[in-house]
């Protein structure tokens, strides 16, 4: 069984950075909650990140994630997170740029045993979108 530590770099590293949402079920409670996931229908639990991931996808390509610190206290974790894509879709309402960004970020994670059960994000979409252009 992994470490939670090791199953938040997995959740980047398998999943956000390949598209592949087969192990989501394995990664997330049935009822996970993603605060930070943007507007959609998407049900809770594995679906949810699955549609997060869809979306991410949709508008991202040459996605890479590297987790920088993770600290940990009871069954939260909070790490600091650097994404690096390219613009190749609809990202926020924008149109494609095929520019390359850079964003930092912050998260923390509940989990519920070896699962993730909440997840919350503080991104720097600005900062994204005026490497995009999209802002001045």
């Amino acid at each position: 069984m992994p470490t939670r530590e090791q199953t938040i770099r997995g959740v980047y590293r398998d999943m956000f950075e390949t598209g592949d949402v087969s192990k989501a079920d394995l990664i997330v409670t049935a009822d996970f909650v993603d605060h930070a996931a943007p507007p959609g229908p998407a049900a809770r639990g594995p679906q949810q990140l699955a549609a997060v991931i869809g979306y991410l996808h949709g508008a991202l390509a040459d996605i890479g994630y590297t987790v920088e610190d993770l600290i940990s206290e009871g069954d939260r974790f909070a790490y600091r997170s650097t994404l690096s894509a390219t613009q190749v879709g609809t990202l926020f309402g924008f149109p494609p740029t095929g520019l390359r960004f850079t964003m930092q970020q912050l998260h923390m994670v509940r989990f519920d045993g070896d699962r993730i059960a909440e997840h919350w994000a503080c991104r720097d979409d600005f900062g994204a979108l005026r490497q995009l252009g999209h802002l001045s």
